[in-house]
């Protein structure tokens, strides 16, 4: 029996990893990362690994969802892991750091 839509996922795929990435630098933005600290923060939030496995398991069991679905939920948590990973792993081998370091607040002068 056929349990993977191909279709499907890419779609879901794709919308899946919009969303998450553009909410996640979004957040990042706002507190105040850079750029490049923001999109590295994005595609390392956009693995869903283990976790994802073990609710996609959780929701087939109870069942709430359907094999096909868990099929593409698993494929899923894998996919975008492979991705992360490999995105991160590429971006310190060309020497660039993951997240900015912060910059120290100047200390106020004392007036002595």
């Amino acid at each position: 029996m056929h349990h993977l839509e191909p279709l499907f996922f890419v779609f879901f795929l794709a919308f899946a990893c919009l969303t998450k990435t553009v909410s996640a630098y979004a957040g990042a933005r706002f507190a105040g990362e850079d750029k490049t600290g923001a999109r590295n923060l994005a595609v390392a939030l956009n693995a869903r690994g283990g976790p994802g496995i073990v609710l996609a398991s959780v929701a087939f069991d109870a069942g709430i969802i359907d094999l096909a679905f868990y099929t593409i939920l698993v494929m899923l948590a894998l996919v975008t892991s492979v991705l992360a990973g490999s995105w991160l792993e590429a971006t310190l081998r060309h020497g660039h750091a993951l997240l900015t370091e912060p910059h120290p607040e100047p200390e106020p002068s004392r007036a002595d």
